[in-house]
């Protein structure tokens, strides 16, 4: 049995850092019922181009929505409901659902969910004993906690966007990085499972106040606190490291092809020397020591690029790993990982079939337990797919509420018109709708 197999939790949430909190969960067992509405979709465009990216076989298909990749793989295991939580009667259908479960859990922006009326009083007074967790970009409390976020940003709030690039490169040369999404996700799912615990020790309700900023920082802390001792501001360093040398990526045989090396000691150094042939180069007084090293790396990178110009990545890595040097390849993040000979024999991607989007290899599960001889992968939900299930089965709701809910679009399996742009409400109120 899966460690968290009996609980319950109503996901709210919405893009990655949320989502991927409950997907973790969901790998542990526990029940996941993701809340979207039809009203508002973070499934990409209702009606996206044909050949667009993100499709398989780059068709978006009569249902975009239910095949758009970046949806369908960070949402496994997941059971998904539509409510209209700005009505009553989606508020109502919802709390309903609280007082069966254990927990919730929301990504959307700070007092989103007090505006729906959905708050943590609120979800206490439905259930007594619920664990709410809501992990806005920065924080529930605090002068920046109404800010709207996104990874982007929390990347560089954190202080994280002005250490990554190379020091002659400006900013505006960074690429995109969402990292402190997924630390986000990890961070909340770590909180959740330490309440459950102790909710079943005390009893009692507990609300996790996350701040995904704040959730990401402490993976900066060395540079934090070389600020502290030193009082100077670290600069970006490329693929330089203070204490190795050599330390970077290398070309390889054939078109963008890289390793990485990275040399801790003289002894490594030395074998580094003689694995390219040039044993003689460790005697050299320009690389003798590690300072001299720092202070000629540009050199030692040119003899590098030479040598593994002239081999494939992978035999690079064999050679030097044979010596104990740390190498690896720089794989990209299609053919070569899928075919990568350790991911494939420790079956890290599952071969998936979804109702909509077909079949094909996904990553699979993180958690791999002894007690259980299959990781637990399911494919993402279709909007509203479990409403008939949820709704109507778990809750008892009759089949001419059901359907009423459906015709008053507080339900639904299909987004309305302008669902993908920021939600109906808001290009209603523009127009000056209600």
């Amino acid at each position: 049995m899966r460690p968290l197999t009996g609980i319950r939790v109503l996901e709210v949430a919405e893009i990655w850092a949320g989502p991927y909190c409950g997907t973790l969960l969901g790998d542990m067992g526990a029940e996941i019922v993701k809340v979207e509405s039809v009203q508002r979709i973070s499934r990409g465009p209702i009606r996206p181009r044909p050949g667009s990216p993100g499709y398989p076989d780059g068709e978006p298909g009569e249902r975009p929505w239910n095949r758009v990749a970046n949806f369908n793989a960070i949402n496994r295991n997941k059971m998904a409901v539509t409510l209209d939580l700005t009505r009553p009667e989606g508020v109502d259908v919802f709390l309903d659902l609280v007082a069966g479960s254990d927990v919730v859990v929301s990504n959307y922006s700070f007092g989103v969910m007090e505006k729906f009326g959905l708050g943590f009083d609120a979800l206490r007074h439905a259930r007594p004993d619920v664990v709410v967790a809501f992990m806005p970009g920065y924080g529930n409390t605090g002068p920046y906690k109404s800010i709207r976020s996104m990874g982007m940003s929390i990347d560089a709030i954190s202080g994280h966007s002005a250490l990554r690039g190379y020091p002659d490169l400006d900013l505006s040369r960074l690429s995109p990085v969402h990292h402190p999404d997924a630390v986000g996700g990890v961070t909340a799912a770590f909180a959740i499972c330490t309440a459950i615990h102790q909710r079943a020790r005390s009893g009692k309700s507990q609300f996790i106040d996350i701040s995904q900023s704040e959730a990401f920082i402490p993976h900066l802390g060395e540079v934090f606190l070389e600020y502290e001792l030193t009082g100077k501001t670290r600069e970006r360093r490329g693929n330089r490291h203070p204490a190795m040398a050599p330390h970077g990526a290398y070309p390889c045989e054939g078109e963008d092809a890289w390793v990485t090396i990275a040399v801790r000691t003289d002894s490594e150094w030395s074998a580094l020397c003689e694995v390219i042939g040039d044993p003689g180069l460790a005697g050299d007084h320009r690389f003798a020591t590690l300072e001299n090293r720092l202070q000629h790396h540009d050199e030692i990178d040119d003899v590098l690029s030479r040598w593994t110009s002239q081999h494939n990545y992978q035999r690079v890595t064999e050679l030097l790993q044979a010596r104990g040097i740390p190498a690896g390849p720089v794989l990209d993040c299609c053919a070569a990982t899928f075919d990568d000979p350790h991911l494939q024999e420790r079956r890290y991607f599952d071969t998936i079939q979804h109702p909509d989007a077909g079949t094909h290899p996904m990553s699979g599960p993180i958690w791999k337990l002894h007690s259980e001889s299959e990781s637990r992968h399911e494919p993402a939900p279709g909007l509203g797919q479990h409403n008939e299930y949820v709704l109507g089965e778990v809750l008892g709701i009759t089949r001419e509420r059901l359907d009423s809910l459906e015709r008053d679009n507080v339900i639904g399996t299909v987004p309305l018109e302008g669902a993908d742009m920021g939600g109906v409400r808001r290009a209603n109120r523009a127009a000056g709708g209600s």
